[in-house]
């Protein structure tokens, strides 16, 4: 049998390369998710005061009627307010509370409004605007828990209109009950059928619901309507995703981005869909345009795209485009979480080892490591290349605290007992396999490499 020298050995347990420790696995296909825009509830007052067939005015409010009635027509709805400030909520009947509540509504004087409203149910449990209004002021204030009770009641008193069932259905999508919110929306617009924010409405409930034929019929209506609407264009986009045609998707989102080009949501939904097509440059191209458009408020979602598209590119080893990216995310560094900022730095070590430039990507880990000091690629990579380099004294300190971290312990052990052959302590390097194939038996690898390890260390003993 012939003697089994350390350079075999290398052949039979080899050492990780030079390259950062990030699996393909890591980095998740992405998805585009749409939201229901908000839909606008206008609140319409009655600038005539009430109507014969509603509450009436008392005798002796008459003569404040007369004087607000102008200021209403005109739209001058803080005049109003002012004018009611003079009076005492409860002195007033239920007819000026009711209109006092409108009025402070419009106005989003959501407290005021509240109480005045309140006040004239308090006297008309069953009046049908006050209920309207307290379900309308609910819904902008994202209470939908709320306002349910006020446009159910609407509903059983045989007096609903529209806006009520579409009300109703907004809250039923904000629930996730897309069924319930379909009946309702269909409910508004038999009574308002050429309603488009109802179209709409309906369409994210059907797409919501997986009723893609229903809602492939109301899309194409809406689309002959209304070619240049982005939004329609992106939910064509969200059905093409669930019926798993990409490519459909694809020019989709396209279009949405040629009739919005600065929007920067758009550009992020139109990248994540580029990168799970394989366009690499095209979602490059467009996550730097996002993040040059991106306002502030928005910048998060921009640079957590960017960070996940750059942990693709370097796990498919697209260094031109990784490269670009790195680039552009660099001056936003300083606004990343810390956990970002040092994964940027990681990444940018990559490709600092792929460019050859060891002193840079030593720099870069280090960077990354002084950020979190458990960062377990950045560990295993620094001690690479110190192994590489002949630093077998730093690449051990880098193995021993990985080896601290469950997910890379397997990984450190390999690479102290690498060190150990390198070092000729045979004995060394046998407890460190012997660490990694209790912990992992399935390695059948590992236990030919403690089998070829035993019998040279009977040889050189």
């Amino acid at each position: 049998m012939k003697k089994l020298t350390t350079k075999k050995w290398f052949a039979c347990c080899a050492i990780m390369p030079l390259t950062l420790y990030i699996n393909a696995s890591q980095a998740a296909p992405l998805s585009v998710k749409l939201q229901p825009s908000d839909p606008h509830w206008q609140l319409l007052i009655n600038n005539n005061l009430l109507s014969p067939t509603d509450i009436k005015i008392e005798p002796n409010e008459r003569s404040f009627a007369q004087q607000v009635k102008p200021l209403l027509e005109q739209g001058n709805y803080q005049s109003v307010a002012n004018l009611f400030k003079q009076r005492e909520l409860n002195n007033d009947s239920p007819a000026l509370q009711l209109l006092r509540g409108q009025v402070l509504l419009t106005l989003k004087q959501f407290k005021e409004a509240e109480l005045a409203l309140k006040a004239s149910l308090s006297t008309i449990p069953d009046l049908v605007k006050a209920h309207q209004g307290l379900s309308l002021l609910y819904m902008q204030q994202g209470s939908y828990k709320q306002a349910q009770p006020h446009l159910t009641r609407c509903i059983e008193l045989g007096q609903a209109d529209a806006q009520v069932y579409a009300q109703l259905a907004y809250i039923h999508v904000q629930a996730e009950q897309p069924w319930s919110a379909i009946a309702a929306y269909r409910q508004a617009l038999m009574l308002e059928p050429q309603q488009t924010q109802y179209q709409q409405g309906l369409l994210f409930s059907l797409i919501s619901a997986g009723d893609l034929s229903q809602a492939q019929v109301l899309l194409k209506e809406l689309l002959n309507a209304s070619p240049e609407n982005s939004e329609l264009w992106l939910q064509r986009t969200q059905i093409a995703l669930q019926q798993n045609n990409n490519k459909q998707a694809l020019a989709s989102i396209e279009v949405a981005l040629k009739l919005a080009p600065t929007n920067a949501n758009n550009q992020l939904l139109a990248a994540q869909l580029h990168l799970t097509q394989g366009s690499y440059s095209r979602s490059v191209d467009l996550l730097n345009k996002a993040l040059a458009n991106t306002e502030s408020a928005h910048l998060d979602e921009a640079t957590a795209v960017s960070m996940q598209t750059l942990n693709w590119l370097i796990a498919q080893q697209k260094w031109a485009q990784a490269k670009q990216l790195i680039a552009k995310l660099t001056p936003f560094s300083n606004k990343l979480s810390k956990q970002s900022q040092a994964e940027l730095s990681v990444y940018s070590a990559q490709l600092a080892i792929e460019q050859g430039n060891l002193k840079q990507a030593t720099k870069r880990l280090n960077k990354a490591l002084a950020i979190d000091p458990n960062l377990g690629d950045a560990l295993l990579s620094l001690a690479t290349i110190y192994q590489q380099q002949n630093q077998l004294t730093q690449a051990r300190l880098m193995y021993v605290r990985a080896q601290a971290l469950p997910d890379f312990q397997l990984s450190a052990w390999l690479g102290l007992a690498q060190i150990e052959i390198d070092s000729k302590n045979y004995k060394q390097a046998l407890n460190q396999l012997k660490k990694a194939f209790n912990a992992n038996p399935q390695r059948q690898d590992l236990l030919t490499n403690i089998r070829a390890l035993e019998g040279l260390i009977q040889r050189e003993g």
